[in-house]
């Protein structure tokens, strides 16, 4: 039951970050608690994606999933159904797969750990990644 509550709060919960990268230009930062994703650089409509951090986020995630599922399976057993069990696994290799073909597709950039400062103006948390993307409305509100 971790891995599925792991999975989906990974992919659904987090937090933006509005700043100023190598003092040059202001972009939107993604991750909590460390940024792990931003818009790439190299070209337009793709994506930075930096696996240690990622990583650590994941890890972060899971251990919070892990202690609350062993906290609630003490006082209170749950049992997963076999079928819903095949069934979320299933639903989650379909959407993995489609995110490595966008992946793909996009022109995307993994790279190890990110290689550039960030000065953090503004953050705040999100679900699904909607969220206000109006620069000037962050800015003109931290000045």
């Amino acid at each position: 039951m971790t891995l599925p509550l792991t999975l989906i709060s990974f992919g659904i919960i987090t937090k933006w970050s509005y700043g100023i990268i190598n003092n040059e230009t202001y972009e939107f930062l993604y991750g909590f608690p460390l940024i792990y994703k931003c818009r790439g650089f190299h070209t337009s409509l793709s994506t930075q994606y930096f696996l240690t951090e990622m990583t650590i986020n994941f890890l972060i995630y899971f251990v919070f999933w892990l202690m609350i599922t062993l906290i609630v399976n003490r006082f209170w057993k749950i049992n997963i159904p076999k079928l819903i069990s095949t069934m979320f696994w299933i639903g989650f290799g379909i959407l993995f797969l489609g995110f490595v073909y966008l992946s793909n597709d996009l022109d995307n950039r993994y790279e190890i750990k990110r290689n550039f400062e960030v000065k953090i103006v503004d953050s705040g948390i999100i679900f699904f990644e909607i969220h206000s993307t109006d620069k000037e409305k962050i800015l003109e509100r931290n000045k």
